[in-house]
């Protein structure tokens, strides 16, 4: 893997990063959700899909992938909640260079890889931890992003829920903790961008948390 650009895009050892996650199944249908990249020694780059999901199905079928980066909070919401958002995702998928998983249009860098069948570790219950393997880098966005407290907060919203939502029927406490986690982000980013793209995630997710915690 080239090190050096994997560090500058932000993809440091011993730290997740969070992406959105492209895949192919055998039927040949594209599918995007939001997942974390581990960075482990030597830049070896692990992402953990949760069994049972589109992504880990696919994965296991075709074996490729794209990281798609982003700061775009919106994106993660499209991406994780494409079901249960009443309008149609407003994300575009665009071939690949080197992998036939797809890529999302307009992202500011991807990462193309092929994922090994082997696990890093001893599967869970879970989710399983699976190696990639670099295939191409590009960067697209030129230009740097600031730092927003409010972006980071709306993506770590939208993770949550996604927690919720998977667990919700076999871990009440840990939904629990989450709930309460998520309306501390709303507090935090109504006071400090109450009228930012970040807080109208958070209220979409505040929104159809009910739908799981009921």
């Amino acid at each position: 893997m080239n090190s050096e650009q994997l560090e500058r895009m932000g993809f440091v050892e011993g730290d997740v990063v969070e992406s959105i996650i492209t895949t192919l199944s055998s039927d040949q249908e594209f599918n995007a959700a939001p997942m974390g990249v581990w960075v482990h020694p030597d830049h070896q780059l692990i992402i953990r899909p949760y069994e049972g999901t589109q992504t880990a199905s696919n994965i296991q079928d075709v074996g490729e992938a794209v990281i798609n980066i982003t700061h775009d909070p919106h994106v993660f919401l499209v991406t994780a909640f494409k079901e249960e958002l009443s309008s149609s995702p407003q994300f575009e998928f665009e071939s690949a260079i080197t992998v036939k998983a797809p890529r999302l249009a307009g992202m500011s860098g991807y990462l193309e890889v092929t994922v090994e069948p082997k696990l890093v570790e001893e599967d869970t219950p879970r989710y399983r931890e699976l190696l990639c393997t670099l295939q191409h880098i590009e960067i697209a966005s030129p230009f740097p992003v600031v730092l927003s407290r409010a972006r980071c907060a709306a993506i770590e919203c939208v993770i949550h829920a996604t927690r919720v939502r998977a667990f919700h029927t076999i871990d009440e406490a840990t939904t629990q903790r989450l709930v309460h986690r998520i309306d501390d982000l709303r507090t935090l980013v109504n006071r400090i961008a109450a009228k930012s793209p970040a807080a109208e995630v958070i209220q979409k997710v505040i929104e159809m948390l009910p739908r799981w915690t009921k």
